[in-house]
């Protein structure tokens, strides 16, 4: 090998280690930077935070009695009476949804505490909630850092991925003293739920124009297409299930309101909602109805396309107890 030869392949090596070494020294900084701010309260979390504390003080209210715990995100928190069920089944009731954003680790985790011998668990659960494929969302990320006991329970692909999709600026205000006051006009919050834990204020007529417009712009999720071969949230699921199914509750996965639109009614999207009942069957769990039972007009809609207004909750809460009169549990107190 002549000396220009050496000295060419001496520089091509040296450049690789260069930025081997690059990539590392960034990686390693970053890392830093994310757990130097692991634990810090953020805005983001405030309301959910709030809303929990709210409900799991109505659930320590409730002494030695099955209950009805509605568990789920905030296609729940807007879309269940929990007053009426709690009428027509005979049990107290609380609504646990908050935000499902919280992601498919720490939401069942947070309701575990509160299952116990007797209860009736309802999950109206979102379908990136439970169907989810790993990769966690910016609500998800930003909930961890305050929480870094869930991040413990996260794959590797989860961790990796969040690790490189995690905004800086969430970073850095990790390590700033922001306002963590929910204002009185703030749509969410403690200050927006009944004592059963649902949402308030939200006839039709309290819908701005700009809730409206949202609405009718909302583009419709592409499910059928990411989420149709995902087993890692079922997974999830499944490992609280069995804990709870255990502890001798009664468990029952319902399908959420959802937003209509046009392209859920073509092959692909139908072959996927359809699907889902028996996914979730084949994990010892019944589901009851079918999707498209609660596939909602704009009209009915609230603020987002799982956020049901007052009118459609009624509507839903009604489906819900005329399902459970026709089909039913093995495991369903008798009424």
């Amino acid at each position: 090998m002549s000396i220009m030869s050496l000295g060419k392949a001496l520089s091509k090596r040296g450049f690789f280690w260069g930025v081997l070494i690059g990539v590392f020294c960034w990686s390693l900084g970053w890392a830093v930077l994310i757990f130097g701010q692991l634990g810090r309260p953020h805005p983001d979390n405030a309301w959910v935070i709030g809303v929990y504390d709210a409900k799991i003080q109505a659930i320590e209210n409730i002494i030695n009695k099955p209950k009805l715990l509605i568990v789920g995100g905030s296609a729940s928190l807007f879309g269940i009476d929990s007053s009426t069920l709690s009428k027509e089944l005979g049990m107290p009731s609380v609504n646990f949804g908050t935000n499902a954003g919280v992601g498919t680790h720490a939401l069942p985790d947070k309701a575990d505490a509160y299952v116990g011998e007797g209860d009736l668990i309802l999950m109206p659960l979102e379908y990136r909630l439970l169907l989810w494929d790993g990769f966690p969302s910016y609500v998800t990320l930003s909930w961890a850092l305050q929480h870094p006991s869930d991040l413990l329970r996260w794959n590797f692909k989860s961790l990796m991925w969040g690790f490189w999709h995690l905004p800086a600026a969430r970073v850095w205000q990790g390590y700033s003293n922001l306002q963590l006051t929910l204002a009185s006009d703030r749509p969410y919050g403690p200050h927006r739920i009944n004592h059963h834990g649902d949402q308030i204020l939200t006839e039709a007529s309290e819908r701005s124009k700009e809730q409206w417009l949202k609405l009718i712009r909302h583009p419709p999720e592409r499910y059928d297409e990411y989420l149709s071969a995902s087993t890692y949230g079922l997974n999830l699921w499944e490992y609280y299930w069995r804990r709870w199914q255990a502890r001798g509750a009664c468990l029952l996965v319902i399908p959420p309101p959802f937003l209509d639109h046009s392209s859920y009614h073509t092959p692909a999207s139908e072959e996927f909602f359809d699907g889902i009942p028996e996914r979730v069957r084949s994990r010892g769990v019944d589901y009851l109805g079918k999707p498209q039972d609660v596939f909602f007009p704009v009209e009915a809609m609230f603020d987002t396309n799982y956020h049901l207004t007052d009118e459609g909750r009624s509507v839903y809460t009604r489906w819900i107890l005329d399902m459970l009169d026709t089909v039913g549990s093995s495991c369903l107190p008798l009424r």
